[in-house]
């Protein structure tokens, strides 16, 4: 009979929840990571400004940044 109730309550909806809030959590600081990491490869290229960073490159970073609510 313990078995049959620690078996339902595996399979319940609210630990399918939880795992989707986990889920959610992970990508959300996977996210935050991916960003924090552009905007320093935006800054190292704004630092050094190598002769292939052109305006319009150096503009969809900034965009991209800002959308990303890091400008």
């Amino acid at each position: 009979m313990r078995d049959h109730l620690l078996s339902q309550t595996k399979e319940s909806p609210l630990s399918g929840l939880a795992q989707q809030l986990t889920d959610a959590a992970e990508m959300k600081m996977l996210l935050r990571r991916a960003t924090d990491t552009l905007a320093e490869l935006c800054k190292l290229l704004e630092d050094y400004g190598p002769r292939w960073y052109t305006q319009p490159q150096q503009e969809r970073a900034e965009s991209t940044l800002r959308l990303l609510g890091k400008r």
